[in-house]
């Protein structure tokens, strides 16, 4: 059996091999359709090992290539890189009992172009990716799929994440921000995130907020959950064709609607708003179903802007 130490030295000398510079970034290379290639580890989980071994500290890369089935935690990492090439995909490989890629206590982890397919065994809530901890994650056109009892992306415990071009689809939750966490699209320029065929879109809750460009649709319940005195801001894109309400807005919570967002078309009232919450539109809301496009409910619901958005509504502003 080889020993700890053995393996340990292993990784580190496999490293040292690819290290240019301990002053320029480290640059890592996984083939997971390969064994033994020369210069490439064979899973994400041995190049993390071989970082965490090395005496560097700098920023690194990893460049991934091939179909990888593994469960990845990355913990306490900083400055971290990991590039999808030629198609490179990321799945679950614990019967959907563990997240596919767990980030936790680590600054600046950046995750681009990957095909992440998720498990799921109906009742440990794994989920996609998770950023936890005070973690910062940046996501950059991935397709994050198949947590069916979690969510593609969990944003949890002050973690903050920017996303660019996502895809999340065919998970219990698209997209969820809890706990006093912040999403927001990666600048003016960033293309918008898609959530679609999930249970529900995009939910936030206990102090989260949510600032995207996103196209919300055939989500089998809501397109939106906003609750719990949390932030939803959507600036462009629609919600529109979800299994019940467009975006519901409740207890103590804040949504804004803008850029000309356009939420039409699902099987309930486009907006949804109750329990001490408030609404503000420059949007188009019409065409959904309850015959009221935007609804206030008790209790002290408020909004701004709803007679400008085409629809029907029993919202009052002074």
């Amino acid at each position: 059996m080889t020993s700890p130490n053995f393996r340990k030295h292993l990784y580190a000398s496999a490293l040292l091999l690819l290290i240019g510079s301990a002053a320029h970034a480290t640059t890592l290379y996984v083939n997971c359709g390969a064994r033994g290639a020369s210069g490439a580890f064979t899973s994400i989980g041995a190049a993390l090992k071989g970082l965490q071994s090395s005496e560097s500290h700098g920023s690194a890369i990893i460049n991934v290539t091939g179909a990888c089935s593994e469960n990845i935690v990355i913990q306490s990492l900083d400055r971290l890189t990991l590039n999808a090439l030629n198609g490179a995909s990321v799945s679950d490989a614990s019967g959907g009992r563990r997240d596919v890629i767990s980030i936790q206590d680590s600054r600046d982890v950046a995750i681009n172009g990957f095909a992440i397919n998720a498990g799921s065994d109906g009742a440990s809530g794994a989920n996609g990716i998770v950023c936890g901890d005070f973690s910062t994650c940046r996501l950059s056109v991935n397709v994050i799929q198949g947590a069916g009892s979690g969510a593609g992306f969990a944003v949890y415990s002050q973690a903050q994440a920017t996303v660019d071009g996502d895809t999340f689809q065919n998970n219990g939750n698209g997209l969820i921000v809890n706990s006093g966490s912040k999403v927001r699209s990666a600048g003016d320029q960033a293309r918008p995130i898609i959530a679609r065929g999930n249970r529900t879109g995009i939910s936030t809750s206990r102090q989260g907020l949510v600032y995207v460009t996103a196209v919300v649709d055939n989500n089998s319940s809501r397109g939106a959950l906003v609750q719990f005195n949390s932030t939803l801001e959507i600036f462009g894109g629609s919600i529109s064709h979800n299994g019940s309400v467009g975006a519901e807005v409740r207890e103590g919570s804040v949504a804004r609607f803008t850029y000309g967002t356009a939420i039409t078309n699902n099987d309930g009232p486009g907006v949804l708003i109750h329990d001490l919450s408030m609404v503000t539109f420059d949007a188009t809301v019409t065409g959904n179903a309850g015959g009221t496009d935007v609804v206030c409910n008790p209790q002290y619901s408020a909004t701004r802007g709803v007679a400008d958005t085409g629809g029907t509504t029993n919202c009052v502003e002074p």
